[in-house]
This record gives C-alpha cells, structure tokens and sequence, in this order.
C-alpha cells in the first residue's frame, strides 16, 4: 500500500512541483546575480521567459531523474529470494543449498523461541520458500519474470503455459495504452514530441516480451565488463531479475511521457493553428514577403558597404567618420526629444502673440 501511495504522490507532484520550484529557483537566482537596487526583469519580458525556461527544464530534468532513483531504491528495498539467501542468479543448486543450511541454523525457530516469535517464523518460511522456488527450474524461471505474486499463488503451471498467459495479458493491456495515448496526443498533449511517447510505448512492449521469451533476461552489468573496471565500481555483486528490470521500465516509460509534455515549448500547440487555418493562397504570400524581406535586407546592406568604399584603409578618415555619425546620432536623438522641441517653439515665437 505505501509502494502505491509513493507512486501516486511521486506522479502527483509533477503537476505542482516543477512550476513551484523554477519560480522560487528564479528568484534566488535573481538575487544573486543582479544587485541590490537594480531592477528585476519584468515577467512578461522575453528575458525573464528566456531564464524561467532555462531553470525550468533543469527543475524537470532533476525531478525525472529523482524519480527513476525512487523507483529503483523502491525495487531494492523490497528484495527478491537471491537476495535472501545471499547469492548470484547464476548460483547452483549446490550453492543455494549450502546458503540454506547456514541461514537455517541461524534464523530457526527452534533457536529462536520456538514459533511464538512470529518475526523468526516469517523469516524462516521465507527462507524456505526461497530455497524451494530457486531450487526448482520451472518455478525459478516464472519467478525471475513474473515475480514472487505468481509463486504463491499458483501450485501447478508449467513455462508454457504461464508465458501463453502473459503474452496474452499484455496485448489488452497495450492495446488500451495504445488507445489512450492516441486520444491524449489528440486531445490534451501538445504536438510537440508527439512520435517520442509513441516510441516509449512500443520499445516498452518489445522490451517486455523480450524478457519473457528470452531464456536469460537477468541484467548482471560484470558479465560485459572488464573484471578491473566492475571491482572499481562493485559491480560484482550487481544485477536485475527481469522483473525488477520491467517495472523500472514501466515506471520509466510513464515518467517519461510526463517529461516530454513538461518540456514541450509554451507555444507549440498554438503556433500550429494559425498556419493550419491559412489558405495555400495565403500562405504563399507570405513565403512571398518573407524572400522579398530578405532580398531588401541583402540590398541595404550592399549600399551600405558601397558608401563606405572610399574609406577602405583609411583608419584616420573611418576613425573621423564614425565621430561625425556618432554626433550626428545624439544631435538628432536629442533635438527630436519633446523638451527641446518646445524651447525651440517658445523661442522661434514672435513676441507678440
């Protein structure tokens, strides 16, 4: 029930937290590196969206990546019979065995009390039950895949039949993903990213049915690299039963639908309606106007440079010339300002009127 609760509030606070935090981080980051005195940028000026936009995505960007940290510190947590007993998936029977008898004389309850201590009793039962399914081919296969759930709630099943059944649970299951992703890009998501949460959805299922199928889907990451390199990390001891390695993956395709529509530009949705509602008449017009736009700009900027021709490698006549427009500028800008428009008014008036 808390692993539940966890998720729901883990998904939860994408809708409140990321928008919270960026504002908060925003304002922090203001007061750090502007002074004191000097004026904030406003919040409707391109600046503040341009360093809003920037924290945002970090802001996102971090919570996606707490969020596959507590997915998988949940899955550890939790534990599997391997890690009960102390061993590696690729352990033998002889091993297990070995890891059974040793535990068992430590953690029996006829050393412990007797029955009357239930702690002692449930960790021995599950010290049994963890020997018996690993000891097992046909029960060790279905718990590598589809957890302890299935072991306790089945007595007789063969692989076939459990992977028939799987395989035929998880077509409905992607079907009705498939459908309310489709009618989520339609009618609440925005454009942007569109094929992106598809893809999730169908690397999802082929990574799904892969494990299934394959006869080893344990992850163990010392099997592909250098012994050095694993025993810097201590990697030795690492691995995923295929399981694990699912509903990581389910958590992180869900996740990860949630982070592309977080990401997605402000206007995206929006700045595709108004080019999908012009006419091909219209929209060819302003293909038009934007070639002849950029046509006028070269051509100014050609008779600017032929202006300047005469003062190629004259660094005295440049230096006097950007005096004179320099000059020339603030003359302008300050005999068009209103004040001295009206001295000059009042002065040019005759004295009699």
């Amino acid at each position: 029930m808390s692993d539940i609760t966890g998720s729901i509030l883990s998904f939860a606070g994408w809708a409140f937290l990321p928008r919270f935090i960026s504002s908060f981080l925003q304002s922090v980051y203001y007061r750090i590196t502007i002074r004191a005195g000097s004026p904030h940028p406003h919040p409707s000026s391109p600046c503040y969206a341009r360093h809003y936009r920037r924290i945002y995505i970090f802001v996102v960007t971090s919570y996606l990546l707490y969020t596959f940290y507590d997915a998988y510190h949940r899955i550890r947590a939790q534990g599997d019979f391997y890690q009960i007993l102390g061993v590696l998936p690729t352990a033998d029977d002889r091993t297990i065995k070995s890891r059974f008898r040793r535990l068992a004389a430590l953690h029996h309850p006829d050393k412990q009390g007797g029955f009357e201590s239930t702690s002692t009793g449930d960790l021995f039962v599950h010290l049994k039950l963890a020997q018996d399914t690993l000891l097992d081919p046909t029960r060790r296969f279905v718990y590598d895949r589809f957890g302890r759930e299935v072991i306790e709630g089945r007595k007789t099943y063969t692989i076939t039949q459990l992977l028939y059944e799987g395989l035929y649970a998880l077509l409905p299951q992607y079907f009705v993903g498939l459908v309310t992703l489709a009618l989520l890009n339609t009618f609440w998501f925005s454009p942007w990213g569109r094929y992106w949460r598809f893809y999730t959805l169908f690397a999802l299922f082929v990574l799904e049915v892969s494990l299934l199928t394959h006869r080893d889907g344990v992850f163990m990451p010392a099997t592909y690299l250098p012994a050095w390199l694993s025993s810097l990390f201590s990697l030795n001891a690492f691995y995923l039963l295929p399981f694990q390695i699912l509903s990581l993956a389910r958590t992180a395709s869900v996740t990860l639908n949630i982070f592309i529509s977080q990401i997605a530009p402000p206007h995206a949705s929006s700045s595709n309606q108004p080019s999908a509602s012009l006419s091909p008449q219209a929209q060819q017009k302003l293909v038009q106007l934007a070639q002849l736009s950029r046509t006028c700009d070269v051509e100014a900027t050609k008779l600017l440079q032929l202006q300047y021709t005469p003062f190629k490698g004259q660094k005295e006549s440049v230096s006097r010339l950007r005096k004179g427009m320099k000059t020339s500028l603030i003359m302008g800008t300050v005999q068009e300002s209103p004040g001295v428009q009206e001295t000059i008014h009042n002065v040019t008036k005759p004295q009699g009127v």
